[in-house]
C-alpha cells in the first residue's frame, strides 16, 4: 500500500479474547557463514591443544556485518562457539543487543544471551529478558522478560512484564502471563498478549472507541484490520450504541496499480429505537487509462432518508440535503474537454425519491478559446446531451448546443475590449408522449471591457482590475419546456455588470509575490424590461440595480486573516446577506477561527449564470431569516497537550446547535484522548488511551 495508508495496531485490552492460544512457530536452520573473523583485545591468548582463543580487555570481534564488544571472551576456533562476559554490546547490521554474558555460535549467530536488552530503533522498542534465546536470525524466546516503547528504560511510563515472550522481528510479539504496569504500578493482568513489532500495516484489532450518550447510554465500536496483501486491506467494525441499537460495518480498500484504486464501505445498523434497519453503501473507484483519459465511479446510497441525522456525529453529514452517485469518463485535451456522465441523486428531504430528475446518461463536449487559423477570432463550444429520467414517469431528452465567437482587441497597455456573440439552440423530446420535439433558440451577444493597472513601491505592488460586461440575450419563449436546471430557466435580459477588483501584493524573501489584501465590488444593472421570470411572481417588480456585492480578503500578517462576502439591497437600504470568517493562527501553538452566516428572508441574488460568472440579476427566495455563528479554537502546547473546541450557534433561535470539546495528551510513548459532543437532543462522550504501536487518538467527529 502507498505511504498515505496509516499504520494499524492491536488493542492490548482485547487481545485475550482474540488470541487465546500462542502457537509455536517453526524454527528455521540458520545458514552458516565462513567469513573471516577479526579479533582484537588488550590481551590475547591462543591454546593450540583445545583450539581456543582467550581475550580480555576492550575485546572486539568483527565478522561481516556483525560487531561484538565485551570485557572477556572465549572462542572455539573449530566450531565457532563463543562465550563472552561483561558489558557486552552486540550488533549484526540490523539488531542491537546489550547483555551481561552470552553463549552463541559466531557462524550461525544463534545462542543464549543473559540479562539481554534488545533495541529496535525504527519503532523505539526496548525488549529485555533474563534469558534471551536466539532461535534464528529474527526470532527470540525471552524468559522473565519485559517490553516498552518508552525512552526511559529504567522508569518507563508503561511496560509489559511477562513470564515468557516469543518474538519474531517485523512480525509479532507473543507473551504469556502478562502484567501491564503504569509507572511501575501493576494495573492489568492478561494470560496471553500479542503485540505488533513491525513498521508496516498489520492484521489485528484496532484501538476501540468507547463512549457514552446521555440519550442512549454506553456506546462502543471495535474495528478489526486485515492486511490481506500488499495492495489491499479490509476493516471490519462492530458497533454498539446502547438503547439505540447495534451495527456492523465493512471497509475494503485496494490498489490495482499506480493508476487504479478503489474503496468499498458498507454499514448496517439495527435501530431499536425506531424499529428500522438502516444501511448505507459507498463505493469509489478511480482509473486513469492515459494522461488524458480518466474514469471515476462514486456510488452512495442510504435506505433511510434520516440516516445521517440519526446516526452521524458529523455536522456536515447531518445537514446533507441529498447524496449523489455518479459514473464519469473524461477526456482532457489541450483546448478541449469531453465527458460521459451518469448521475443518480437521492433527495434526503423528501419522503419519496420518485420525482427527483436523474441524468442517465449525460454527454458533454467543450472547446475552450480555440483560435480559428491565423485570425484573431476565438471559438468556444459548449454542448451537452442529457436523458432525464425519474421513477415517477419523467422521460425527457435534451440536446443543448452553444457555439460562441470572441474577438479580443488590445487598446494599448490600458485595456482589452472583447466583443462576443453566440447562438444557443436547445432541443427537447418527451420520450413517451410521442409528440414532435420542441426547441428554444437563444441569441446572446456581449461586450467586455477590462483593464489591468499596477504600480509598485519597493516590495509592495498595487493592482487595479476594473471591468464592464454588457450582455443582450434574447430567448424564444416556449411554455411547454419543463424546467429542470439553469439551462431551462434562462430568460431575456439586457444588462451591464460592473466589477472593480483591487489587490495588494508584497514581495517575499524568496522574491515571489504574496497577496496581502484584495477587495472587489460587483453589481448588475438591468437595461431592459425586468422579466418576472427572474423571480417568483410575488417578488416581481422593477429592479434596475442588483444587490451590491462586496468581497474582502485580508492577510496582512501570517497570523491573521479575514474574509467578508456581503450583499447590500439598495431598495430596502440594508444588508441582505453577510458571511464573515476571521482566523488568528499563532503557529504551532494556537489557532482561533470565528465565522458568521446571515441571510435575511426574501429575494436574494444568485451568484453568476451560464453566460457571466459575475452576473447578479437572477434571484432566489429565502423563506425565513438564517443566522449562524461558528467558532473553532485549537491549542497545542509544547508539552503534548492539545485542546480543540468547536461551536455552532443559531442566532435566530438563540441556542447552541452543537458544541464540541476535544482534549488529548500525547507523550513520547503513550497518549490519552477525551471528546465531548453536545447536540440539542443528546450528548456524546468518548475516550481512548493509546500506547506507542497501538494506534493514535482519533476523536469521534
Amino acid at each position: 500500500m502507498p505511504p498515505a495508508f496509516p499504520r494499524f495496531s492491536f488493542c492490548f485490552c482485547l487481545m485475550v479474547i482474540f488470541f487465546t492460544l500462542a502457537l509455536e512457530r517453526p524454527s528455521l536452520r540458520a545458514e552458516e557463514t565462513e567469513e573471516p573473523v577479526q579479533l582484537t583485545a588488550n590481551r590475547l591468548q591462543y591454546f593450540k591443544k583445545t583450539d581456543t582463543y582467550f581475550a580480555e580487555g576492550a575485546v572486539s570481534i568483527e565478522q561481516g556485518t556483525m560487531r561484538l564488544k565485551a570485557d572477556t571472551i572465549r572462542l572455539k576456533g573449530a566450531t565457532g562457539d563463543l562465550k563472552a562476559f561483561g558489558h557486552i554490546h552486540y550488533f549484526d547490521g540490523i539488531q542491537t543487543i546489550d547483555a551481561d554474558r552470552i553463549a552463541i555460535n559466531i557462524n550461525t549467530k544463534l545462542g543464549i544471551l543473559y540479562n539481554g536488552k534488545l533495541f529496535i530503533k525504527e519503532e523505539n522498542y526496548h525488549i529485555e529478558g533474563k534469558e534471551m534465546v536466539r532461535r534464528r536470525f529474527d526470532q527470540y524466546a525471552l524468559y522473565r522478560s519485559s517490553f516498552t516503547a518508552c525512552d526511559c528504560e529504567e522508569d518507563p511510563a508503561w511496560r509489559f512484564r511477562a513470564e515468557e515472550i516469543r518474538l519474531t522481528l517485523d512480525e509479532y510479539l507473543f507473551a504469556k502471563n502478562v502484567f501491564f504496569y503504569a509507572n511501575e504500578v501493576p494495573v492489568l493482568y492478561l494470560p496471553y498478549f500479542v503485540y505488533p513489532v513491525k513498521s508496516g500495516r498489520q492484521t489485528g484489532l484496532l484501538v476501540p472507541k468507547p463512549g457514552y450518550s446521555s440519550r442512549y447510554g454506553f456506546r462502543y465500536q471495535q474495528d478489526f484490520f486485515w492486511a490481506m496483501s500488499q495492495n489491499q486491506d479490509a476493516t471490519i467494525s462492530l458497533e454498539h450504541r446502547g438503547n439505540k441499537g447495534d451495527g456492523l460495518g465493512l471497509e475494503y480498500r485496494y490498489v490495482l496499480s499506480k493508476k487504479a484504486r478503489g474503496e468499498l464501505e458498507t454499514r448496517y445498523f439495527r435501530d431499536k429505537e425506531k424499529n428500522v434497519d438502516r444501511w448505507q453503501i459507498r463505493y469509489r473507484h478511480a482509473q486513469q487509462f492515459t494522461e488524458r483519459i480518466r474514469a471515476r465511479l462514486n456510488l452512495r446510497y442510504v435506505n433511510q432518508n434520516d440516516h445521517f441525522q440519526d446516526l452521524s456525529d458529523q455536522t456536515v453529514a447531518r445537514s446533507l440535503q441529498n447524496i449523489e452517485s455518479n459514473l464519469s469518463l473524461t477526456y482532457r485535451g489541450e483546448a478541449s474537454f469531453a465527458y460521459l456522465l451518469a448521475r443518480y441523486t437521492q433527495d434526503l428531504t423528501s419522503i419519496s425519491n420518485n420525482e427527483t430528475p436523474q441524468r442517465l446518461p449525460e454527454v458533454g463536449y467543450n472547446l475552450i478559446e480555440y483560435r480559428l487559423g491565423d485570425t484573431p477570432l476565438l471559438l468556444n463550444i459548449d454542448t451537452t446531451a442529457v436523458n432525464f429520467w425519474s421513477e415517477g414517469g419523467l422521460n425527457l431528452q435534451r440536446i443543448d448546443l452553444y457555439p460562441k465567437l470572441s474577438l479580443p482587441v488590445s487598446l494599448g497597455k490600458a485595456a482589452t475590449l472583447t466583443p462576443w456573440a453566440g447562438f444557443r439552440e436547445t432541443w427537447y423530446r418527451h420520450g413517451e408522449s410521442g409528440n414532435d420535439p420542441i426547441s428554444r433558440e437563444i441569441a446572446p451577444i456581449g461586450l467586455r471591457l477590462e483593464s489591468l493597472l499596477s504600480r509598485s513601491w519597493d516590495t509592495l505592488t498595487h493592482v487595479v482590475n476594473p471591468s464592464i460586461g454588457y450582455e443582450n440575450i434574447l430567448v424564444s419563449d416556449n411554455k411547454d419546456i419543463q424546467q429542470i436546471d439553469e439551462i431551462d430557466t434562462l430568460h431575456d435580459r439586457e444588462s451591464l455588470t460592473f466589477s472593480l477588483m483591487q489587490r495588494l501584493l508584497k514581495k517575499s524573501g524568496s522574491g515571489s509575490l504574496e497577496e496581502k489584501a484584495s477587495f472587489r465590488l460587483t453589481e448588475t444593472y438591468d437595461l431592459g424590461k425586468v422579466s418576472s421570470s427572474a423571480a417568483p411572481a410575488k417578488l416581481a417588480k422593477t429592479r434596475r440595480f442588483s444587490d451590491l456585492r462586496g468581497e474582502l480578503h485580508l492577510r496582512p500578517w501570517e497570523i491573521f486573516s479575514v474574509s467578508v462576502d456581503t450583499f447590500y439591497n439598495h431598495d430596502e437600504g440594508q444588508i441582505s446577506s453577510w458571511n464573515t470568517d476571521l482566523e488568528l493562527a499563532f503557529k504551532p501553538y494556537l489557532s482561533v477561527a470565528i465565522g458568521q452566516r446571515r441571510t435575511r428572508a426574501g429575494s436574494i441574488p444568485i451568484k453568476g449564470d451560464l453566460f457571466n460568472a459575475l452576473y447578479l440579476g437572477n434571484r432566489e427566495v429565502i423563506d425565513s431569516d438564517r443566522s449562524f455563528l461558528s467558532e473553532r479554537i485549537i491549542i497545542d502546547s509544547p508539552w503534548g497537550i492539545r485542546f480543540e473546541n468547536r461551536a455552532y450557534f443559531d442566532e435566530k433561535k438563540k441556542e447552541l446547535v452543537e458544541i464540541d470539546y476535544i482534549l488529548q495528551y500525547q507523550a513520547q510513548c503513550w497518549g490519552i484522548g477525551l471528546s465531548y459532543l453536545d447536540f440539542r437532543n443528546r450528548n456524546e462522550l468518548s475516550f481512548v488511551i493509546t500506547l506507542k504501536g497501538l494506534g493514535g487518538f482519533i476523536p469521534r467527529q
